[in-house]
């Protein structure tokens, strides 16, 4: 009987939040662009932009293009565990100069 009560007073509550803020939401939905149209430029954008990368990678051979990206990955990967251990051992030298004992 309480969650009946209970769900009706949330609604009611709901109900009348929902038509004061309804001049608000209007009038800052008027004052936004259409969101859909800017995201629809963005895409096309993008998606030119990659055609363009396409076809310029579509002129070095494959072998070059792997070799590349192999490259790429182990500086990423060698860079990443560099500073990943030297945050480590600032860590660990914190935790030394901490005494929990």
């Amino acid at each position: 009987m309480f969650k009946i009560l209970f769900d009706i007073m949330l609604g009611m509550v709901s109900t009348v939040i929902q038509i004061i803020c309804w001049p608000l939401n209007a009038i800052i939905e008027a004052a936004l662009p259409d969101l859909s149209s800017q995201i629809l430029t963005v895409t096309s954008t993008f998606s030119t932009v990659f055609d363009a990368i396409a076809w310029a990678t579509g002129l070095i051979p494959q072998p070059v293009i792997v070799t590349l990206t192999f490259i790429l990955l182990l500086e990423i990967a060698k860079h990443t565990i560099f500073k990943s251990t030297h945050s480590l051992l600032k860590v660990w030298n914190v935790f030394q100069k901490i005494k929990f004992w």
